[in-house]
């Protein structure tokens, strides 16, 4: 009966070493994210997607595939990527199994300098906040972004 107990504790040890492993590879990758857009380097910022990947973004644009999703940061760049600085904060996630995991991350970007965006004009300081939710794919030992979706997160309408 110990040695059942005992190999119980040990299994749930294990189990748990391992998930907190693969939390701390997940974290790594969107914080190499975070570095990647604030020194405008979209191209590796993408590095973490899958070739496959698929990108959703805020304004509900459906980006499919690595190349493509640089090459839709290459045409927004100038405009509404190098003007800003991001910062993600990692809020939960849930491995969903050895090769697959979903993640939340609250993301807050901020205006270096006023910018032009369709409609009008984002002045310096300006502050917008989304959610995003990530799906990751571990294959060959390597997580990799197979989908993300991104959110914005709105001021409640004022009654």
């Amino acid at each position: 009966m110990k040695m059942k107990v005992i190999c119980l504790l040990l299994t749930a040890l294990f189990t748990s070493a391992v998930a907190i492993a693969q939390n701390d590879d997940l974290k790594k990758i969107i914080q190499q994210q975070e570095l990647d857009w604030n020194k405008n380097d979209m191209k590796s910022f993408s590095n973490a997607f899958s070739e496959d990947a698929v990108l959703i973004n805020f304004l509900g644009m459906y980006w499919q595939g690595k190349e493509n999703i640089i090459t839709q940061f290459s045409h927004i760049n100038d405009c509404c990527i190098k003007p800003t600085s991001v910062k993600f904060d990692w809020i939960d996630s849930n491995i969903l199994s050895e090769n697959a995991a979903v993640a939340h991350i609250k993301e807050t970007l901020t205006a270096k300098e006023d910018y032009a965006v369709p409609g009008g004009v984002v002045k310096k300081g300006a502050v917008n906040t989304k959610f995003i939710t990530a799906v990751f794919e571990k294959k060959n030992n390597i997580w990799k972004i197979v989908s993300m979706q991104v959110t914005q997160v709105n001021a409640p309408p004022r009654l």
